[in-house]
Parts: structure tokens; sequence; C-alpha cells
């Protein structure tokens, strides 16, 4: 029995590899801890797709071999709703997992360090059973992944936080990501909707890099397309009204809900706006260089308007 099981599995992974669009994984003996992944795609997907349609492929970097120029081994993705991030995570896992394996991975190339765990913290249920909420089971997860990840684990956590209230479930991600960075230094791919924090880490820390699920949204019907593709830089917006138009909620409902949410994001604009100028006149009393610096964020990303 032993050996038929084992057969069938090599079988398995034969006729895996075999298919179209896959290729060897390069295993290479790094110090420093890499994940590299050129035009991969999440597999199950590409499976499960209804005849002529086709997979986006995308690029996934996370830190860098012995020898090449350095990358962050954080990765902080966000983009709208439906566009893709969930799957671009669970992408990473499929792909570390198959090349461990010993299988051919979806990818035109893919080379990594050997990884010693996976991690993930991925969608939303509860344990009712135990008596642990969606939220418990959540932190549960993440204390996990805390204790045990090492410099050498890839860590997947897909929108930590969400179980509780906005300001506490954004607290504990930020909280979060300064352990990871402090702590294990893994390779890790972090997907929020808690757009303060791609402020709070942009440009300042060379251990993160922002990326983002892009899409195009319409000027005039404000529809969102979605383009599937991961690159750099960060999206500030989510686009769930969209969403919930896709959804077939009244009219009525989004318009009220659209203008909710442009008066809320004013407010949490002019609140930012303002504490980067507190920082800033701080900083210009000591430091003329971090002053400077701190002045092209504010004029890069925000929209300061002077009265006399």
């Amino acid at each position: 029995v032993s050996a038929a099981a084992e057969l069938d599995c090599l079988l398995s992974l034969a006729k895996a590899s075999a298919g179209a669009g896959m290729c060897r994984p390069s295993f290479v003996e790094s110090e420093s801890p890499f994940l590299d992944i050129k035009d991969g795609v999440n597999v199950c997907v590409r499976t499960t797709l209804s005849a002529g349609r086709d997979v986006i492929p995308n690029d996934i970097r996370v830190g860098a071999r012995d020898g090449t120029e350095p990358n962050p081994r954080f990765l902080l993705v966000t983009g709208p709703n439906m566009g893709g991030k969930s799957t671009l995570l669970r992408q990473a896992c499929l792909t570390v997992l198959m090349a461990h394996l010993g299988c051919f991975v979806p990818a035109a190339e893919c080379s990594l360090s050997p990884i010693d765990r996976i991690f993930t913290r991925v969608g939303a249920n509860d344990a009712i059973m135990a008596g642990l909420s969606t939220f418990r089971v959540e932190l549960e997860e993440t204390s996990l992944i805390l204790k045990h990840a090492t410099q050498r684990s890839l860590v997947i956590l897909d929108e930590l936080g969400r179980g509780t209230a906005t300001f506490d479930g954004m607290a504990i991600a930020h909280a979060a990501m300064e352990h990871l960075l402090n702590n294990s230094s893994c390779l890790t791919l972090f997907a929020t909707h808690y757009h303060a924090l791609t402020r709070e880490w942009e440009g300042s820390n060379p251990r993160v890099a922002l990326y983002h699920m892009a899409c195009v949204v319409d000027d005039d019907s404000r529809a969102v397309t979605f383009l599937y593709r991961f690159i750099k830089g960060a999206c500030m917006r989510s686009h769930g009204v969209h969403v919930a138009r896709l959804a077939g909620l009244p009219t009525r409902m989004l318009e009220q809900a659209a203008q909710q949410s442009a008066e809320l994001e004013a407010v949490l604009e002019d609140k930012y706006t303002l504490q980067l100028c507190h920082r800033l006149l701080d900083l210009a009393a000591g430091d003329c260089e971090a002053a400077t610096a701190l002045w092209r964020e504010i004029k890069c990303t925000h929209t300061i308007q002077r009265s006399v």
C-alpha cells in the first residue's frame, strides 16, 4: 500500500509538471532568504477558469539572494476589493509549496532559497464549538505566526485586523508589522485595506516595499476595471462602493454611501495633512534634511490649500 501511494504521488507530480506553462524551480543556498517568481500564476485559478479565459501572470519578488541588489523582505499590498490581492498571496504560497514538493511550478522562472515554514492568516472564520469569535481566531493564528516565524519563513497575512473596529484593527496590524520587521525579518506579503499603514511606511523604511493590484477608474461612470496586475506603489482606495454596485444594491443607497465615503475620506486626509505639518515644524528646528524629505512627502501625496 505504501509503495502504491508513493507511485500515485509521483505520477501526480509528473502529470502536474508536464502541463503547459510550468517551469523547474531553482533552489539557491543563500544567507539572505528570497523568493523570485517571474510571470507566475495561481495554479488553482488557472485550472478552474473556463475555456478562452487567460490568467494574468505577475512577478513576485521578496528579499534578494546573496551578492545581488538588496530588496525588501516585506511587501505591503493594497488594491481594490475583488482586485486579486488574496489570489496573489495564495499564488505565492502554492508556488513555494509545489517547489518544495519537488514539482514544477506555474511560472516562466522561479528561484528561491529553502523555506522552513509557510504561515498563513487568511479568510474570516469563527470556531463556534470552541467558543471563539472570528476576531479571536484571527488573533490566535497571528499569535502563532509571531511566535514561530523565522528569518527563513514565508508569512502571508491577508487583511489582519478586519474582524474588529477600524482603529483597533489598524493598530494591531501596525504592531504586527513592527514585530515581524524587528524580530523575525521573514519573507512577508501583507495585504490590507488600512491605507494609513501605507502612508506610515511609504519611504520611511527600506525594508518595506509598497505594491498594489492595479485598476482603472472611469472618470464619468466611476466604474472600476480590474487589471489584475501586481505593480509597485500604493492604491489609496478600495472602491468598495463599486463592488456594492456589482452586488445589485439599490442605487439610492449607493449614492449615499459614495457621498459619505468621500466625506470621511476628506476628514482623514485633513487630519493626516495636519499631522505631517506638525512633524515638519518639529523637524525644521533641528534636522533640515529630514524636514526637506518630509515636505516632499507632503507635496507628493497631498494637495495643501493655502489661505491668505
